[in-house]
This record gives structure tokens, sequence and C-alpha cells, in this order.
């Protein structure tokens, strides 16, 4: 056959010396031995997918395919020359056997093999794959290995022509074609697909590689975003209230937003897919759970903690100011209402109406600031004594007492119940601006910290006067301590923009928000990640599927397998010996 002499160098001379030699005995093979291996079913693959495609394709493998390699030409399975049913590839042989009578034993053998698949290409000659290699000259199938619709125009490569023997098996697979049967110049123009379906963890291997691509882009865009918004979470200098800027606190925010953001990102490209994934997803969900919270937060009110400088020393203070009282008039008496927290002057001829005041101590608590006063508790004491509850009259504006029980008319509707205020307040006559050095709490302090640390621990300490930086000064004696007319600053929950990291008010609301938001994001990334590789091994495990049906085994014009599954020969059929 043509290609024979395109391998040929596996050892021609070698075979034909060979042939001359064991002539008589081949020929003694074809006339005295029958073949004794046993049947061997054409396994077909398997091409149950649903894919139209795949389904064309098959089809058209089962319909005559013209090769397109012109060093390969497909030699008909007769021996034309010697009329003979399949070419014998010993000439001698092939000439001694057809100057034979056509019943022979000999001619029968070969007719036998023809016989095997009456479309398919067979030969009486020398195995050049499977487990036959290197035996003597026999019944056996020309096996080409061919890409699908891989040659010029669509037509199908011829990539490998070898000889399988009858009854023997390979592997339709390129590795199973010694090289000496390969077209070179398809192969190497050629892509076959993988021995092997991919794997999970193939996948997983793969798309770790991935997720390290650009890794040092990744880690410098983190620092990028990690500083910017670091820098505009952080605390300003005092007197300071722009959005970015290089102060101390936004400095410091600065450096660990980087540290982190680069961190973050090169936790995402070198921890693999899935790890990765659920680290980038936990930081930036935790973000932006850490901002709604920011956003959403409430609660009681913080005391405000700032940065100071007392004698060039870089401390802490509680800012706050000193209200110096203006006393009221003798005929004059002041209320506080329960029910709204304001304060009320009360006036023989104009009435009460609500005024601020400081040194505010109730009757009904000796003593005691109403700072210091929770507001269940003095809601109890007035209910509980009549002498202590007060309702404004609407005929004189003035406030009087109704015993229980008792039904009136006279009382201002809406106004609430108020109870009397002792001599010592008046109103605001100056306001300074001072603080004391106190140190702070993760979470802030609250007003009843405030009411604490003034009963217990306020002896020795000295209030200063303060600058708008938060620079100390030195007040007048009779004002360095005393505390009864120092209020301090707070911060609520709702002061400052609709973001503010640097509100401590709701800091507990912003940590609550991130742990959410790290939560939920860490299991939703885990998730994406996992559904992530679970999609490309399917479409891994498609593509491989599909990547069998473009190459195939066939002979002649008879389909055998397609790429990875086992090329089967049937032995020739057995029959009586001849007299």
């Amino acid at each position: 056959m043509g290609a024979r002499h395109k391998f040929g160098a596996v050892g021609a001379e070698y075979m034909n010396t060979k042939r001359a030699i064991i002539h008589y005995s081949l020929f003694a093979a074809l006339i005295g031995v029958v073949p004794t291996m046993t049947f061997a079913a054409m396994r077909v693959g398997n091409h149950s997918r649903s894919y139209a495609q795949a389904y064309q394709q098959v089809n058209a493998l089962n319909t005559p395919v013209q090769t397109t390699e012109t060093p390969t030409v497909v030699t008909p399975s007769t021996d034309v020359e010697n009329n003979l049913p399949v070419r014998v590839a010993d000439a001698d042989l092939a000439q001694e056997i057809s100057a034979s009578s056509t019943d022979s034993a000999a001619y029968d053998r070969l007719a036998r093999c023809a016989m095997i698949y009456p479309n398919g290409e067979f030969a009486w000659d020398a195995p050049t794959v499977g487990a036959g290699v290197g035996g003597a000259d026999t019944c056996v199938a020309v096996v080409e290995l061919r890409g699908y619709q891989a040659g010029p125009n669509g037509t199908d490569l011829v990539l490998a022509r070898a000889n399988l023997a009858a009854g023997d098996s390979i592997k339709c697979n390129i590795s199973s074609f010694p090289e000496s049967t390969m077209i070179a110049s398809a192969v190497e123009s050629f892509t076959f697909p993988a021995d092997n379906a991919p794997t999970m963890d193939d996948v997983i291997a793969q798309m770790n590689q991935e997720q390290k691509k650009n890794a040092g882009l990744k880690i410098a865009a983190g620092v990028i975003i990690g500083g910017l918004g670091g820098n505009m979470s952080g605390a300003n200098d005092p007197g300071n209230s722009s959005l970015l800027g290089t102060d101390q606190g936004k400095i410091q925010n600065t450096v660990i937003g980087a540290l982190s953001g680069g961190a973050l990102m090169a936790g995402n490209a070198y921890a693999g897919k899935v790890a990765g994934d659920t680290i980038l997803s936990v930081g930036v969900n935790a973000a932006a759970g850490g901002v709604v919270g920011n956003m959403a937060a409430s609660g009681d009110s913080v005391l405000r903690i700032e940065k100071c400088t007392i004698d060039g020393h870089d401390t802490t203070c509680l800012w706050g100011a000193l209200v110096t009282p203006k006393p009221l008039d003798a005929d004059q008496t002041a209320y506080y209402n329960v029910t709204t927290r304001e304060t009320y002057v009360c006036d023989p001829t104009d009435g009460c109406t609500d005024q601020e005041l400081v040194s505010v101590k109730l009757t009904a608590f000796p003593g005691r600031d109403i700072e210091d006063i929770d507001t269940a508790e003095l809601e109890t004491k007035v209910n509980e004594d009549i002498s202590l509850r007060y309702y404004m009259s609407n005929q004189n504006g003035k406030m009087v007492i109704i015993p229980d029980g008792e039904q009136t008319d006279n009382i201002v509707s809406g106004t609430g119940v108020f109870t009397p205020i002792e001599s010592g307040a008046g109103t605001i006559d100056r306001q300074i601006a001072a603080m004391v050095e106190m140190d702070d709490r993760a979470f802030g302090l609250s007003s009843e910290d405030w009411s604490e640390w003034k009963s217990t621990r306020s002896a020795g300490k000295t209030i200063y006067g303060r600058s708008g930086n938060g620079t100390a000064y030195t007040l007048p004696d009779d004002l360095q301590d005393d505390f009864d007319n120092f209020y301090p600053m707070k911060e609520s929950a709702t002061d400052g923009g609709l973001i503010d990291f640097g509100n401590k008010a709701r800091l507990k609301g912003t940590l609550i928000g991130a742990g959410v938001g790290g939560a939920l994001g860490g299991l939703s990334g885990y998730q994406g990640a996992q559904l992530d590789v679970q999609n490309r091994w399917t479409a891994a495990s498609r593509e491989y599927t599909d990547s069998l049906t473009t190459v195939y085994c066939i002979t002649g014009d008879r389909y055998l397998s397609k790429y990875n599954d086992t090329v089967a020969i049937p032995a020739m059929s057995v029959v009586p010996e001849q007299e």
C-alpha cells in the first residue's frame, strides 16, 4: 500500500528480507492455520448526549469520507493486479496465491479477511499497532486516525495510518500509533483531545493559577483604594472638617487602610479561587456592611473626647463648656418638664415660659444634678408624690397642683407634667469653651459615665480653657474645679454627615454592620466561588466530551470509534478445513 512506503523507514528493508526467508511458512499459514483469537465486538463511543451537532457528526462519520492528505493514498482492499480479495504485502506470496485455484484454502483465507468488514480496508500484512506488532503477516485492518473536518474545505484529515490484526484491539488515541505511522505534517498542526476527562481538582488548580494573574496590579489597586478609604474615614484634627487630608488621624487610617487593602487583595490573589473569593467577599461586604451600619446607627449619645494639648503634652480631653449662671429674680420660680425635659421660668405677672437654665437641681432630688437623674426614676418619684406634680393653668399661665381624682378644664392641653427646680438655677450668663483631661473607651462614654466620673474621680482634676484646636490655657482659680457648671459636649448618632466613621456614637452600629456584612459576604463569596468552579468543570467536561467527536478511527468507510474509545477488529470467521 502507498502509505507503507511513506512510513517506510520503519524497517522496510528488513521486512522485505524477512518475508523472503519465511515466504513458504506464511503460505502454509494461509492454507493450514485457522486464527484462534476470540471474536471481539466493535465498540462505538457513547453518543447519547442530546447535542444535535454531536449526532450530526456521528451520522456523517458513517458515510463514505474522502481523505485529504496528498501523501496518503487509500489503497483498495482488493489486490486488482493479482485478482485477490485483499492486498497481500508480500508480492511473491500474492503471485503464488493468484496462480492457485480461487477456491483454494489460501484464497479462502483472504476472502474471509475481506469479509470481516466488507466496507473496510483489509490486507494480508504485518501488524504495525496492537499486540501483533513484530509478528508474521496476517489479516489486518488498515486503521486510520482522522480529524473531523480538519482538512482543507472542511474535509477530514488523516492523522495516522496503521495495520491492526484481526481479533486485536487498540485505543483510538494518537499514543496508540507509532511515530512511523503518523502523518507528520498533519499531526504537528492538529490539537488532540485530552486523554482523560477534567476532574474538579484539575479545574480548581487551573482557576487557582488564573487567580494569581496580575497579582501585583490587584495588590496595588487594593493599596490605593484602601488608603483612600482609610483617609476618608480617619479623624480630622480639631478645627478641620475636610473629607481628605493630612491630619494625624487621617494619615494613620490611610496607612491602616492601605495595608488592609493590599493584604485583602494579596489574600484574594494567592489563596486560590475558593479561599481567595471568600476573603475578598468578606472584606468588601464587611466594608459595605460597616457603611450601612454607620448610616443606620442609633442609640445613646456619647461624650465628645478629643485630642488636646496641655502644657505641651498631647493627650485626650473631654470637651465642653463652663457655663456661669445668672440667678433668677427673687419673685421668679423654675420648673422642669418631666415629659419634654425642658426648663420653664414662671413670673408672677407674665406667667410661665420655657427658658434654658443651668445649674438645674430638682426639689425631688436635692443636691443632684439633673444630668444624674434617670427619666424613669424621675417619673416614678413625681407620680408617687402629689406635692411634686404640677400642671400649667390656662387661666394665668401659672403652675398649679391638682389633687388626685379631681378633674379640671383649666390645664393647658399637651404641656405635660412639671416638677419644681431648686433656687440655685439661673439663666446663662457666660460660656467658656473648656475641657478636662480624660481617657476614652472603645465605644465611648455615656452621660452616666460622666456622672460617675464627676462624683468619684474629679478630685484633683483641673478644668482648662480650650482654644479651637484643643490647646489648653489656664482659667481663673474659681473656675478650675467648678464641675457643677461644666457641661460636657456630646456626640449623637445623628450628628455628622450621612456617613461619619469618626462619630463614636455610631461605632457599635458600624461594627455590627461590618460583622454581619462580612459573615454574609464570606458565605456568599464561598458559595459563588464553588458555583464558579462547578460551572467551569461542567463547561470543561462538556468541551472534553465534545472534543472526542472531532477525532475518530476508521477502516475504509467503516466507522470504528471516537477518540479514546477502543477499536476492536473481529477475528476471521472459522470454517472447516478443505480436504
